[in-house]
Protein backbone atom coordinates (compact mmCIF):
# COMPACT_ATOMS: atom_id res chain seq x y z
CA UNK A 1 0.00 0.00 0.00
CA UNK A 2 1.51 3.55 -0.95
CA UNK A 3 4.17 2.05 -2.64
CA UNK A 4 4.46 4.83 -5.09
CA UNK A 5 4.30 7.40 -2.18
CA UNK A 6 7.29 5.68 -0.40
CA UNK A 7 8.99 5.34 -3.58
CA UNK A 8 9.07 9.21 -4.49
CA UNK A 9 9.58 10.21 -0.82
CA UNK A 10 12.72 7.58 -0.96
CA UNK A 11 13.92 8.94 -4.12
CA UNK A 12 13.72 12.67 -2.75
CA UNK A 13 15.61 12.45 0.52
CA UNK A 14 18.12 10.15 -1.15
CA UNK A 15 18.47 12.85 -4.36
CA UNK A 16 18.91 15.26 -1.71
CA UNK A 17 21.78 13.48 0.46
CA UNK A 18 23.44 12.82 -3.24
CA UNK A 19 23.17 16.37 -4.13
CA UNK A 20 25.04 17.38 -0.44
CA UNK A 21 27.46 15.20 -1.17
CA UNK A 22 28.81 15.66 -4.25
CA UNK A 23 28.35 19.38 -3.75
CA UNK A 24 28.74 20.72 0.16
CA UNK A 25 29.74 24.23 -0.18
CA UNK A 26 27.40 24.85 -2.94
CA UNK A 27 24.19 23.71 -0.74
CA UNK A 28 25.59 24.83 2.40
CA UNK A 29 25.26 28.18 0.95
CA UNK A 30 21.81 27.64 -0.01
CA UNK A 31 20.83 26.39 3.20
CA UNK A 32 22.66 28.88 5.08
CA UNK A 33 20.89 31.74 2.75
CA UNK A 34 17.94 30.04 3.55
CA UNK A 35 18.31 30.00 6.65
CA UNK A 36 19.52 33.55 7.64
CA UNK A 37 16.09 34.38 4.96
CA UNK A 38 13.93 33.69 7.65
CA UNK A 39 15.70 35.07 10.52
CA UNK A 40 16.08 38.04 8.44
CA UNK A 41 12.02 38.48 7.73
CA UNK A 42 11.31 37.47 11.55
CA UNK A 43 13.68 40.37 12.36
CA UNK A 44 11.64 42.33 10.21
CA UNK A 45 8.51 42.01 11.47
CA UNK A 46 9.95 43.03 14.80
CA UNK A 47 10.89 45.89 13.35
CA UNK A 48 7.36 46.86 11.78
CA UNK A 49 5.43 45.97 14.95
CA UNK A 50 7.52 47.98 17.14
CA UNK A 51 7.30 50.86 14.81
CA UNK A 52 3.36 50.33 14.10
CA UNK A 53 3.70 49.87 10.53
CA UNK A 54 0.48 48.85 9.13
CA UNK A 55 0.64 45.54 7.57
CA UNK A 56 -1.37 43.08 5.66
CA UNK A 57 -1.44 38.94 6.49
CA UNK A 58 -3.06 38.69 3.00
CA UNK A 59 -0.23 39.99 0.81
CA UNK A 60 1.86 37.61 3.51
CA UNK A 61 -0.51 34.96 2.77
CA UNK A 62 -0.81 35.58 -1.47
CA UNK A 63 2.94 35.68 -1.29
CA UNK A 64 3.23 32.15 0.21
CA UNK A 65 1.05 30.91 -1.92
CA UNK A 66 1.75 31.84 -5.04
CA UNK A 67 4.80 30.56 -4.27
CA UNK A 68 3.92 27.10 -3.14
CA UNK A 69 1.42 26.77 -6.18
CA UNK A 70 4.08 27.15 -8.63
CA UNK A 71 6.50 24.68 -6.74
CA UNK A 72 3.37 22.45 -6.85
CA UNK A 73 3.08 22.79 -10.56
CA UNK A 74 6.66 22.03 -11.22
CA UNK A 75 6.88 18.99 -8.66
CA UNK A 76 3.94 17.47 -10.79
CA UNK A 77 5.25 17.79 -13.87
CA UNK A 78 8.59 16.23 -12.50
CA UNK A 79 7.58 13.12 -10.68
CA UNK A 80 3.80 12.46 -13.20
CA UNK A 81 4.02 14.51 -16.47
CA UNK A 82 7.84 14.31 -17.77
CA UNK A 83 9.05 11.01 -15.04
CA UNK A 84 9.94 8.20 -17.91
CA UNK A 85 9.82 5.95 -14.09
CA UNK A 86 6.60 6.00 -14.02
CA UNK A 87 5.44 4.72 -16.46
CA UNK A 88 5.74 0.43 -14.34
CA UNK A 89 3.46 1.60 -12.02
CA UNK A 90 0.77 2.94 -14.57
CA UNK A 91 1.46 -0.70 -16.17
CA UNK A 92 0.45 -2.89 -13.60
CA UNK A 93 -2.63 -3.82 -12.25
CA UNK A 94 -2.79 -1.11 -10.05
CA UNK A 95 -4.99 1.74 -10.08
CA UNK A 96 -3.88 4.40 -11.86
CA UNK A 97 -6.07 6.94 -10.37
CA UNK A 98 -4.41 5.61 -6.97
CA UNK A 99 -1.04 5.96 -8.47
CA UNK A 100 -1.81 9.92 -9.54
CA UNK A 101 -3.15 10.76 -5.88
CA UNK A 102 0.37 9.06 -4.35
CA UNK A 103 2.18 11.31 -6.94
CA UNK A 104 -0.06 14.62 -5.41
CA UNK A 105 0.11 13.03 -1.88
CA UNK A 106 3.98 12.54 -1.95
CA UNK A 107 4.11 16.61 -3.30
CA UNK A 108 1.72 17.57 -0.35
CA UNK A 109 4.24 15.88 2.23
CA UNK A 110 7.10 17.65 0.77
CA UNK A 111 4.78 21.11 0.84
CA UNK A 112 4.07 20.84 3.90
CA UNK A 113 6.73 19.64 5.83
CA UNK A 114 8.87 22.38 4.07
CA UNK A 115 6.14 24.85 5.48
CA UNK A 116 5.60 23.88 8.46
CA UNK A 117 9.89 23.74 9.08
CA UNK A 118 10.35 27.31 7.44
CA UNK A 119 7.30 28.48 9.82
CA UNK A 120 8.38 26.91 12.85
CA UNK A 121 11.93 28.56 12.56
CA UNK A 122 10.14 31.60 11.94
CA UNK A 123 7.86 31.57 14.96
CA UNK A 124 10.81 30.62 17.05
CA UNK A 125 12.56 33.31 16.39
CA UNK A 126 9.48 35.87 17.04
CA UNK A 127 8.91 33.92 20.49
CA UNK A 128 11.99 34.78 21.19
CA UNK A 129 11.98 38.38 20.73
CA UNK A 130 8.85 38.15 23.04
CA UNK A 131 6.59 38.66 20.30
CA UNK A 132 2.84 37.46 20.69
CA UNK A 133 2.86 35.06 18.16
CA UNK A 134 -0.60 33.23 19.25
CA UNK A 135 -3.02 33.32 16.15
CA UNK A 136 -4.13 29.64 15.46
CA UNK A 137 -6.87 30.82 13.23
CA UNK A 138 -4.28 32.43 11.10
CA UNK A 139 -1.97 29.72 11.08
CA UNK A 140 -4.76 27.59 10.42
CA UNK A 141 -5.75 29.02 7.40
CA UNK A 142 -2.34 29.36 6.18
CA UNK A 143 -2.07 25.91 6.56
CA UNK A 144 -4.81 24.72 4.75
CA UNK A 145 -3.64 27.56 1.95
CA UNK A 146 -0.85 25.54 1.69
CA UNK A 147 -3.14 22.42 1.34
CA UNK A 148 -5.08 24.81 -1.73
CA UNK A 149 -1.93 25.68 -3.73
CA UNK A 150 -0.89 22.15 -3.80
CA UNK A 151 -4.29 20.76 -5.10
CA UNK A 152 -4.44 23.41 -7.48
CA UNK A 153 -0.95 23.74 -8.73
CA UNK A 154 -0.55 19.82 -9.17
CA UNK A 155 -4.31 20.13 -11.66
CA UNK A 156 -2.54 23.13 -13.40
CA UNK A 157 0.14 21.27 -14.31
CA UNK A 158 -2.18 18.23 -14.70
CA UNK A 159 -4.39 19.73 -17.37
CA UNK A 160 -2.28 22.36 -18.93
CA UNK A 161 0.01 19.50 -20.45
CA UNK A 162 -2.93 17.71 -21.44
CA UNK A 163 -4.94 17.39 -24.99
CA UNK A 164 -7.89 19.00 -22.88
CA UNK A 165 -6.64 22.22 -21.62
CA UNK A 166 -10.60 23.68 -21.26
CA UNK A 167 -10.30 22.01 -17.84
CA UNK A 168 -8.13 24.58 -16.87
CA UNK A 169 -11.42 26.97 -16.57
CA UNK A 170 -12.34 25.91 -12.85
CA UNK A 171 -9.06 26.91 -11.62
CA UNK A 172 -8.45 29.95 -13.59
CA UNK A 173 -12.21 30.77 -11.74
CA UNK A 174 -11.34 29.79 -8.33
CA UNK A 175 -7.94 31.67 -8.63
CA UNK A 176 -9.78 34.72 -9.88
CA UNK A 177 -11.93 34.50 -6.58
CA UNK A 178 -9.01 34.27 -4.77
CA UNK A 179 -7.64 37.44 -5.90
CA UNK A 180 -11.00 39.38 -5.86
CA UNK A 181 -11.57 38.16 -2.18
CA UNK A 182 -8.20 39.27 -0.52
CA UNK A 183 -9.52 37.43 2.65
CA UNK A 184 -7.35 34.48 3.90
CA UNK A 185 -9.96 33.27 5.79
CA UNK A 186 -12.83 32.89 3.37
CA UNK A 187 -10.10 31.10 0.56
CA UNK A 188 -9.46 28.64 3.30
CA UNK A 189 -13.58 27.92 3.59
CA UNK A 190 -13.03 27.08 -0.38
CA UNK A 191 -10.88 23.23 0.64
CA UNK A 192 -13.93 21.47 -0.42
CA UNK A 193 -15.48 22.80 -3.71
CA UNK A 194 -10.92 22.37 -4.75
CA UNK A 195 -11.06 18.88 -3.08
CA UNK A 196 -14.23 17.87 -5.40
CA UNK A 197 -12.10 19.54 -8.58
CA UNK A 198 -9.63 17.73 -7.83
CA UNK A 199 -11.52 14.50 -7.72
CA UNK A 200 -12.54 14.88 -10.73
CA UNK A 201 -9.50 15.88 -12.36
CA UNK A 202 -7.71 13.02 -11.61
CA UNK A 203 -9.99 10.35 -12.83
CA UNK A 204 -8.78 12.20 -16.29
CA UNK A 205 -5.09 11.98 -15.23
CA UNK A 206 -3.83 9.39 -17.26
CA UNK A 207 -4.28 11.39 -20.80
CA UNK A 208 -1.69 14.16 -19.58
CA UNK A 209 0.78 11.49 -19.30
CA UNK A 210 0.26 9.93 -22.53
CA UNK A 211 -0.28 13.16 -24.57
CA UNK A 212 2.47 14.32 -26.70
CA UNK A 213 2.33 17.40 -28.33
CA UNK A 214 4.21 16.73 -31.40
CA UNK A 215 5.48 20.13 -33.64
CA UNK A 216 5.35 19.34 -37.09
CA UNK A 217 8.53 19.98 -39.58
CA UNK A 218 7.86 23.63 -41.44
CA UNK A 219 9.94 21.72 -44.44
CA UNK A 220 9.97 18.11 -45.77
CA UNK A 221 13.82 17.77 -45.36
CA UNK A 222 16.30 19.73 -43.36
CA UNK A 223 18.65 21.15 -45.06
CA UNK A 224 22.46 19.77 -44.37
CA UNK A 225 25.29 22.49 -44.68
CA UNK A 226 28.77 21.87 -43.73
CA UNK A 227 30.08 23.95 -41.03
CA UNK A 228 32.79 24.05 -37.99
CA UNK A 229 32.91 22.30 -35.13
CA UNK A 230 31.79 25.73 -33.28
CA UNK A 231 29.24 26.59 -35.86
CA UNK A 232 27.70 23.47 -35.83
CA UNK A 233 27.59 23.31 -31.49
CA UNK A 234 25.68 26.84 -31.84
CA UNK A 235 23.05 26.07 -34.79
CA UNK A 236 22.47 23.13 -32.41
CA UNK A 237 21.79 24.89 -29.55
CA UNK A 238 19.59 27.67 -31.27
CA UNK A 239 17.91 24.95 -33.13
CA UNK A 240 17.11 23.82 -29.60
CA UNK A 241 15.92 26.79 -28.07
CA UNK A 242 13.55 27.71 -31.31
CA UNK A 243 11.82 24.55 -31.16
CA UNK A 244 10.83 24.77 -27.59
CA UNK A 245 10.25 28.46 -28.20
CA UNK A 246 12.27 29.83 -25.66
CA UNK A 247 13.70 32.42 -27.58
CA UNK A 248 10.23 33.63 -27.70
CA UNK A 249 9.18 33.10 -23.93
CA UNK A 250 12.37 34.83 -23.06
CA UNK A 251 11.60 37.82 -25.29
CA UNK A 252 7.77 38.12 -23.60
CA UNK A 253 9.45 37.55 -20.27
CA UNK A 254 11.79 41.12 -21.01
CA UNK A 255 9.18 43.17 -22.44
CA UNK A 256 6.45 42.25 -19.20
CA UNK A 257 9.11 42.47 -17.08
CA UNK A 258 10.43 45.66 -18.34
CA UNK A 259 6.42 47.11 -18.11
CA UNK A 260 5.80 46.05 -14.37
CA UNK A 261 9.01 47.49 -13.54
CA UNK A 262 8.16 50.59 -14.97
CA UNK A 263 4.79 50.90 -13.13
CA UNK A 264 6.28 49.66 -10.05
CA UNK A 265 9.02 52.84 -10.24
CA UNK A 266 6.16 55.51 -11.12
CA UNK A 267 3.74 53.63 -8.79
CA UNK A 268 5.15 51.01 -6.47
CA UNK A 269 6.02 53.22 -3.41
CA UNK A 270 2.25 53.90 -3.19
CA UNK A 271 1.01 51.11 -3.30
CA UNK A 272 3.63 48.77 -1.92
CA UNK A 273 5.17 50.79 1.06
CA UNK A 274 3.27 51.96 4.17
CA UNK A 275 2.85 55.32 4.48
CA UNK A 276 4.80 55.75 7.79
CA UNK A 277 7.97 54.50 5.97
CA UNK A 278 7.58 55.92 3.10
CA UNK A 279 9.61 59.36 2.99
CA UNK A 280 12.60 56.87 4.15
CA UNK A 281 12.11 55.00 1.15
CA UNK A 282 11.07 57.12 -1.46
CA UNK A 283 14.73 58.20 -2.26
CA UNK A 284 16.22 54.60 -3.02
CA UNK A 285 13.07 52.15 -4.38
CA UNK A 286 13.14 53.10 -7.86
CA UNK A 287 16.20 51.67 -8.34
CA UNK A 288 15.44 49.06 -6.09
CA UNK A 289 13.04 48.27 -8.56
CA UNK A 290 15.21 48.64 -11.62
CA UNK A 291 17.57 46.77 -10.48
CA UNK A 292 15.15 43.88 -9.37
CA UNK A 293 13.52 44.13 -13.19
CA UNK A 294 17.37 43.20 -14.68
CA UNK A 295 17.37 41.02 -12.18
CA UNK A 296 14.90 38.76 -13.28
CA UNK A 297 15.51 39.42 -16.75
CA UNK A 298 19.21 38.02 -16.15
CA UNK A 299 17.94 35.07 -14.50
CA UNK A 300 15.32 33.91 -17.07
CA UNK A 301 17.96 34.95 -20.43
CA UNK A 302 21.82 34.21 -18.69
CA UNK A 303 21.35 32.01 -16.11
CA UNK A 304 18.31 29.47 -16.88
CA UNK A 305 19.27 28.57 -20.43
CA UNK A 306 23.37 28.79 -19.44
CA UNK A 307 22.72 26.23 -16.89
CA UNK A 308 20.24 23.88 -19.08
CA UNK A 309 22.25 23.83 -21.96
CA UNK A 310 24.37 20.91 -20.24
CA UNK A 311 22.11 19.85 -18.04
CA UNK A 312 19.93 19.12 -20.86
CA UNK A 313 22.71 16.01 -22.19
CA UNK A 314 21.22 13.97 -19.60
CA UNK A 315 20.76 11.51 -23.01
CA UNK A 316 22.95 12.89 -25.56
CA UNK A 317 26.45 13.46 -23.59
CA UNK A 318 27.57 10.60 -24.53
CA UNK A 319 27.33 11.39 -28.42
CA UNK A 320 29.62 14.34 -27.29
CA UNK A 321 32.50 12.31 -25.40
CA UNK A 322 32.88 9.86 -28.16
CA UNK A 323 33.49 12.75 -30.57
CA UNK A 324 37.27 13.91 -31.80
CA UNK A 325 36.09 17.53 -30.80
CA UNK A 326 37.90 19.31 -27.69
CA UNK A 327 35.97 20.11 -24.43
CA UNK A 328 37.00 23.82 -25.08
CA UNK A 329 35.53 23.93 -28.61
CA UNK A 330 32.35 22.00 -27.23
CA UNK A 331 31.73 24.74 -24.22
CA UNK A 332 32.43 27.74 -26.90
CA UNK A 333 29.76 26.78 -29.00
CA UNK A 334 27.64 26.33 -26.22
CA UNK A 335 28.36 29.64 -24.26
CA UNK A 336 28.57 31.43 -27.87
CA UNK A 337 24.96 30.08 -28.56
CA UNK A 338 23.69 32.33 -25.70
CA UNK A 339 24.02 35.65 -27.82
CA UNK A 340 20.72 35.11 -29.25
CA UNK A 341 19.58 35.09 -25.58
CA UNK A 342 21.08 38.23 -24.88
CA UNK A 343 19.38 39.99 -27.65
CA UNK A 344 16.27 39.03 -26.09
CA UNK A 345 17.21 40.52 -22.86
CA UNK A 346 17.93 44.14 -24.71
CA UNK A 347 14.23 45.39 -25.43
CA UNK A 348 14.19 45.95 -21.56
CA UNK A 349 16.12 48.77 -21.89
CA UNK A 350 13.65 50.13 -24.84
CA UNK A 351 10.79 49.46 -22.31
CA UNK A 352 12.19 51.03 -18.90
CA UNK A 353 13.43 54.12 -20.60
CA UNK A 354 9.27 54.96 -21.52
CA UNK A 355 8.74 55.34 -17.80
CA UNK A 356 11.93 56.41 -16.71
CA UNK A 357 13.73 58.21 -19.76
CA UNK A 358 16.80 57.97 -20.98
CA UNK A 359 19.26 59.92 -18.30
CA UNK A 360 20.62 56.43 -16.99
CA UNK A 361 20.33 54.73 -20.78
CA UNK A 362 24.35 54.54 -20.61
CA UNK A 363 24.02 53.19 -16.84
CA UNK A 364 21.23 50.37 -17.68
CA UNK A 365 23.10 49.47 -21.08
CA UNK A 366 26.41 48.32 -18.87
CA UNK A 367 24.39 46.74 -16.30
CA UNK A 368 22.35 44.88 -18.25
CA UNK A 369 25.51 43.72 -20.25
CA UNK A 370 27.56 43.03 -17.17
CA UNK A 371 24.89 41.62 -15.16
CA UNK A 372 23.74 38.93 -18.37
CA UNK A 373 28.08 38.21 -18.24
CA UNK A 374 27.79 37.73 -14.59
CA UNK A 375 25.45 35.07 -15.37
CA UNK A 376 27.48 33.22 -18.19
CA UNK A 377 30.40 32.96 -15.53
CA UNK A 378 28.45 31.29 -13.06
CA UNK A 379 25.81 28.85 -14.69
CA UNK A 380 28.49 27.55 -17.57
CA UNK A 381 31.00 25.79 -14.72
CA UNK A 382 28.41 24.62 -12.79
CA UNK A 383 26.70 23.23 -15.63
CA UNK A 384 29.30 21.52 -16.77
CA UNK A 385 29.65 20.32 -13.38
CA UNK A 386 25.82 18.56 -13.52
CA UNK A 387 26.17 17.93 -17.54
CA UNK A 388 23.66 15.33 -17.90
CA UNK A 389 21.57 15.45 -14.75
CA UNK A 390 18.43 16.84 -14.74
CA UNK A 391 17.14 20.21 -14.20
CA UNK A 392 17.37 21.26 -10.32
CA UNK A 393 15.61 23.86 -8.65
CA UNK A 394 17.65 24.13 -5.70
CA UNK A 395 20.98 24.94 -8.15
CA UNK A 396 18.93 27.29 -9.66
CA UNK A 397 18.09 29.17 -6.67
CA UNK A 398 21.88 29.11 -5.01
CA UNK A 399 22.93 30.30 -8.80
CA UNK A 400 20.68 33.21 -8.45
CA UNK A 401 21.25 33.78 -4.81
CA UNK A 402 25.42 34.05 -5.97
CA UNK A 403 24.54 36.37 -8.30
CA UNK A 404 22.26 39.25 -6.59
CA UNK A 405 24.53 39.17 -3.95
CA UNK A 406 27.44 40.16 -7.09
CA UNK A 407 25.11 42.13 -8.68
CA UNK A 408 24.04 44.47 -5.50
CA UNK A 409 28.07 44.69 -4.67
CA UNK A 410 28.52 45.52 -7.70
CA UNK A 411 25.96 48.35 -8.62
CA UNK A 412 26.62 49.50 -4.95
CA UNK A 413 30.15 50.71 -5.79
CA UNK A 414 29.03 52.30 -9.23
CA UNK A 415 26.67 54.13 -7.66
CA UNK A 416 29.18 55.19 -5.51
CA UNK A 417 31.65 55.90 -8.09
CA UNK A 418 28.72 57.74 -9.99
CA UNK A 419 28.44 60.34 -7.13
CA UNK A 420 31.65 61.75 -6.57
CA UNK A 421 33.33 61.61 -9.92
CA UNK A 422 32.81 61.63 -13.77
CA UNK A 423 34.70 59.32 -14.99
CA UNK A 424 32.22 56.31 -15.11
CA UNK A 425 32.29 55.31 -18.39
CA UNK A 426 36.19 54.58 -17.95
CA UNK A 427 35.14 52.46 -15.11
CA UNK A 428 32.52 50.99 -17.01
CA UNK A 429 34.77 49.47 -19.54
CA UNK A 430 37.23 48.66 -16.88
CA UNK A 431 35.12 46.55 -15.35
CA UNK A 432 34.04 44.73 -18.47
CA UNK A 433 37.59 44.32 -19.21
CA UNK A 434 38.12 43.00 -16.19
CA UNK A 435 34.49 40.88 -16.48
CA UNK A 436 35.82 39.29 -20.00
CA UNK A 437 38.55 37.67 -18.50
CA UNK A 438 37.25 36.28 -15.85
CA UNK A 439 34.91 34.68 -18.34
CA UNK A 440 37.35 33.56 -20.32
CA UNK A 441 38.73 31.79 -17.05
CA UNK A 442 35.25 30.52 -16.69
CA UNK A 443 35.10 28.83 -20.08
CA UNK A 444 38.46 27.14 -19.09
CA UNK A 445 37.33 26.02 -16.33
CA UNK A 446 34.48 24.47 -17.68
CA UNK A 447 36.10 22.78 -20.26
CA UNK A 448 38.31 21.05 -17.25
CA UNK A 449 35.26 19.99 -15.59
CA UNK A 450 33.90 18.65 -18.38
CA UNK A 451 37.02 16.74 -19.28
CA UNK A 452 36.91 15.60 -15.18
CA UNK A 453 33.67 13.96 -15.96
CA UNK A 454 34.41 12.50 -18.98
Amino acid sequence: MFETLKVILTESKRSLFYKFKTSPILYLFFSAMVFFSIIMFAFLTYILLKTEVETTLQDVFFGVFFILLLKSAADFHTHYIKSPQISYPLSTQANQTKTIFEIFLAILLIQLTLWFSFSGLYLLTLFALRIDIWYPLEYLSFSIGIVLATLLGSMISLHFFSPKRYRLIPAIIILAYYWLTKDFIIISLTLPIVLLYFVLSIENGLTSYLFVNRKERIKERDIVRKRDVVNALFHREITVLWRDRLLFSFLFTTITTALGTGYLVIYGTDILIPESIREMAEEFLPSMFVFLGVYVVVIYTSVFPGLNLFLNEEKTMWILRNLPVKNETIVCGKALSLAPCFLTAVPFLAYITIFIGSEDLVFLTWFLSFSFIAGVIISVPLGAKYVGKKSDVLLLYSVAMLLFIIMGVVSTFVMFVRRYTELEIIIYLLLLLFEMIILWASLKISSQILSLKS
